[in-house]
């Protein structure tokens, strides 16, 4: 009897693709639309490029209340200007593989597992971070950065650290890695200032797809630093300004579990206002003894002023997300506080108490929900901080198939400081 070997694993050989730009417009400010096209395979490529250092610019991921809807319905419901399908999911009951964030609240019955990769984004200052964090980090929504808004899985891991995954499972029937299908994928650049969104059209005459290799290769080379494959198969759409760019093999869209949405223009604001309180801020309004005036209250955005003599501090259209504070007075212990601006065009109340002292090295103590800005995130994300030590990539939604259902880690060094992870905290994912 002859011993047949079944290889699991498959090196990713250098793609033989070599795609070409056929066109490229700017359909809003800090968000470029480029068509690609290799016919040698062939394949067409639809990819987006987004400035998430634009404070225009935003962006979603679905909530669970909007589970099992297309992507165009998806970008209508938030005023997306851009918008692409999300991670594989269980068809009966729309539920993602992977863990799910959309709006700050986890999906019920998602977590993280060993061979998915994970998305995940918050806004900071007037700016978005986003980083990925690999699949052998398993990440909660307790050990995600606080002010984390959205998270989507996917897997394969098509890039670690600015090199394209070395295997791939050929054997896994979601992502069906090397075989050339329609693929959807998501990257970030290594400075994470941007986002990259790439729809690969495939099983169809004009264009048969790609593999997670041939993907990961393009994305790579337009910049990506992490990139991991979302659903793929049937399941991957991408939507500009409500039209489908890209063209989805069932000839129609399909409805599918999440969605990554991008949202360019006027945002919600709030404002967020407080007292600089001695020791407490319970009773303070009407307390003078305990004002602190003159502190210098900072903005996460940059803006600065001093509280008021009646102690007050108030900074007006600030977007709406976790937004961070921090007061320096002579005299006293610099404080940094966080609070969520969710109440657009009303006040939202983030009064500070501050003790006596004199600060040391790492000034700025949380009082949670808070980030201490004074001190650098660790750089891993959760993950490898896109140094280096990380794995996996692909495409595929339900079960990957002509007939079936489809288909970290960097954040910005300068905003790195932002997105802290909580201290103390752990977790299994499970």
């Amino acid at each position: 009897m002859r011993l047949v070997v079944v290889a699991v694993l498959a090196l990713a050989m250098p793609a033989h693709a070599t795609p070409s730009r056929q066109s490229s417009s700017s359909p809003h400010p800090g968000i470029t639309l480029e068509l690609w096209a290799d016919p040698a395979i062939p394949a067409t490529i639809h990819l987006i490029k987004v400035d998430l250092t634009s404070s225009e610019i935003a962006v979603y991921a679905t909530k669970e209340q909007d589970k099992g809807i297309t992507t165009t319905e998806y970008a209508q419901r938030i005023g997306a200007q851009v918008a692409i399908n999300g991670d594989a999911f269980a068809l009966a009951t729309y539920t993602p593989r992977g863990l799910a964030i959309g709006g700050m609240a986890p999906w019920s019955n998602t977590a993280d597992d060993a061979t998915s990769a994970v998305f995940h984004f918050a806004r900071q200052g007037e700016r978005t971070y986003a980083a990925i964090e690999v699949p052998e980090t398993i990440v909660t929504p307790m050990t995600l950065p606080d002010g984390t808004e959205g998270a989507v899985s996917g897997r394969p891991l098509l890039v670690r650290s600015g090199v394209v995954t070395s295997m791939f499972d050929c054997n896994d029937s979601v992502t069906l890695a090397c075989q050339r299908a329609p693929r959807s994928a998501i990257g970030v650049s290594q400075t994470g200032d941007t986002l990259y969104l790439v729809a690969v059209d495939g099983w169809q005459q004009g264009s048969l797809g790609m593999s997670a290799a041939e993907v990961a290769a393009f994305i790579q080379a337009r910049g990506a630093f992490m990139a991991m494959a979302l659903d793929g198969g049937s399941s991957s759409t991408l939507v500009v300004d409500n039209a489908v760019v890209s063209s989805p093999s069932d000839g129609v869209e399909r409805t599918v579990a999440n969605h990554i949405g991008v949202k360019y223009g006027a945002l919600p604001k709030g404002e967020l206002y407080g007292l600089i309180c001695k020791h407490s801020v319970i009773g303070c309004a009407t307390d003078s003894t305990r004002w602190i005036v003159g502190a210098k209250v900072t903005l996460d955005d940059g803006r600065s002023m001093l509280s008021a003599s009646d102690a007050s501090y108030d900074f007006p259209n600030v977007t709406l997300r976790l937004a961070c504070v921090t007061v320096k007075k002579t005299g006293f212990l610099t404080k940094t506080q966080c609070r969520q601006v969710d109440q657009a065009g009303q006040l939202n109340y983030n009064s500070v108490a501050m003790f006596e002292g004199t600060d040391t090295i790492d000034a700025g103590v949380m009082d949670a929900p808070g980030v201490d800005i004074d001190a650098p995130r660790n750089g891993d994300g959760g993950g490898d901080g896109g140094n280096g030590n990380n794995g996996p990539p692909g495409g595929g939604c339900c079960d990957t198939g002509p007939n079936g259902a489809g288909s970290s880690v960097i954040l910005a060094a300068l905003g790195a400081f932002f997105l802290r992870r909580r201290r103390g905290t752990t977790g299994s994912g499970k």
